[in-house]
């Protein structure tokens, strides 16, 4: 049966005319129930996913941070804090996502925002800068569309869509 399965998803992705877009796995490794997301060859991966967390005003107006948390390809379930300064037009700033095994991406990225009451777009474009463990010779960019509302507390929820290299 699972060749069967395995068949119907490889003529479904033949027929489909678009190349697969999930993570890459050895197939000498699912067989064994194990399943990898490394990149070969310093290949672009999708990084796509969600996040939730909580942003504080430090300094008024300009310092904000976050917390929050999430779940995207690549990372899988993780923590993100980030710091960023509002200036005219936009804001500039710096996060950290950490995986649940500590590995770590650090970024920096600039901020522009859209204010549709009673909520406020903020659209970030981020460039990975480091990283630690699984990520440390990683890079790519994404961009992160956060909306919160406009008092506080501010609640945020966002979305994550670009590119991760690995550089395996």
């Amino acid at each position: 049966m699972r060749y069967v399965v395995i068949g119907f998803c490889v003529f479904a992705a033949a027929c489909a005319g678009a190349a697969p877009t999930g993570p890459t796995s050895s197939l000498s490794q699912i067989g064994r129930g194990v399943a990898t997301t490394e990149a070969k060859g310093g290949s672009e991966l999708p990084l796509k996913g969600t996040y939730e967390g909580l942003e504080t005003v430090l300094t008024v107006p300009s310092h904000h941070h976050l917390d929050a948390t999430g779940n995207a390809t690549h990372l899988g379930r993780f923590t993100v804090t980030a710091d960023w300064t509002i200036m005219t037009g936009g804001g500039i700033g710096t996060s950290t996502w950490t995986a649940a095994n500590g590995d770590e991406v650090s970024t920096s990225f600039t901020r522009s925002g859209v204010v549709v009451p009673p909520t406020i777009t903020f659209t970030e474009t981020h460039t990975i800068t480091s990283g630690i463990g699984r990520f440390a010779n990683a890079s790519g960019t994404f961009t992160v569309v956060q909306t919160r509302g406009l008092s506080m507390p501010y609640n945020n929820s966002a979305t994550i869509d670009g590119t991760i290299n690995l550089g395996h």
